[in-house]
């Protein structure tokens, strides 16, 4: 799938001083951006896109997979991959760090973060949330069944509820849609709710959605019960968070300078992917489409960033 493309705004970047303009390069050829399957990886590409269309240069998409989008890479069929979840890439993807093949080009912006979320009304119904005490002594909260991710998940909920010390029961969700369906349901109808759930996701922006603290995970917390508020189990603590990285292939600053400096400096925040994540995957709206409105609406933001990477 290919497409040309102009401008995109960004969230959060942090802009470099001007010293010297950069080349844009080899403009005559299309940098190649990896269009993955989930939907907020294709937000993550197609707003890359928009800003490379807005220094100048033309932009392809091209549809790959997870595990098989390095190798896509390395054979020279796509340039650049603006969201890596190293932890969930296959085993050659160090190696072809390691070995020069790919450059990682620092964090996305957008974390990948579980916990137990709830609807925002409950903030008012149970005093003192998000902190994960305030569910100790919330008495709306009485009788309330914990949903956790579907069996085959083998969801954490169960244990860390356990582990926390708090008085609720856990059943698994009957399917994914089950989880959001259950938030949405609440939110709705200003019951509470407590759901094992995971951000980015488009019902975070679409609810209000919010997720209790618990202590920060370290190694301690699942390998000394005495380390955390539970002096008797383990994993008495939340979930480590994961950071998207962006990642090009070898010779992308020689082949397009100016490129390579915008990527180097891209970030799209978590609050914005999940925005548009909404009118995507529940208005049913085209990414490119979206991303194009995001843009019209965003000038003041997108073009200070073209211009750093082109002083560069």
């Amino acid at each position: 799938m290919q497409s040309k493309i102009r401008a995109m705004a960004l969230i959060g970047l942090t802009l470099p001083a001007a010293t010297h303009a950069a080349d844009l390069g080899d403009t005559d050829t299309a940098i190649r951006l990896a269009l993955l399957p989930e939907t907020g990886a294709q937000i993550s590409a197609h707003v890359a896109g928009e800003v490379l269309g807005a220094m100048g240069y033309t932009v392809e998409y091209v549809e790959a997979d997870q595990m098989r989008v390095f190798s896509d890479m390395r054979q020279g069929r796509i340039d650049v991959n603006v969201e890596v979840w190293e932890a969930r890439a296959p085993g050659n993807y160090r190696d072809m760090i390691l070995d020069g093949d790919l450059q990682e080009m620092g964090e996305l912006g957008v974390t990948l973060s579980e916990g137990l979320a709830y609807p925002a009304h409950m903030d008012a119904t149970c005093p003192g949330l998000p902190a994960w005490e305030a569910l100790r002594d919330c008495a709306a909260l009485s009788g309330l069944a914990v949903v956790d991710y579907p069996e085959e998940w083998e969801g954490p909920a169960a244990g860390i509820i356990e582990a926390m010390g708090l008085p609720f029961e856990v059943r698994p969700a009957a399917s994914e849609a089950d989880l959001s369906q259950t938030l949405t349901e609440a939110s709705a109808s200003g019951d509470p709710a407590l759901v094992m759930f995971w951000r980015p996701h488009w019902a975070v922006a679409a609810q209000d959605l919010r997720f209790v603290t618990l202590p920060t995970a370290e190694a301690a917390c699942y390998e000394t019960p005495s380390w955390g508020p539970n002096p008797d189990l383990p994993g008495d603590c939340g979930i480590p968070s994961l950071e998207a990285v962006k990642t090009v292939i070898k010779g992308t600053k020689i082949k397009w300078p100016a490129a390579w400096y915008m990527l180097e400096d891209f970030q799209i925040d978590t609050a914005t992917q999940e925005a548009l994540m909404v009118a995507v995957e529940q208005e049913g709206r085209p990414v490119a489409e979206v991303a194009a409105e995001w843009r019209a609406a965003n000038e003041e933001t997108w073009q200070p960033v073209v211009d750093a990477a082109l002083a560069q």
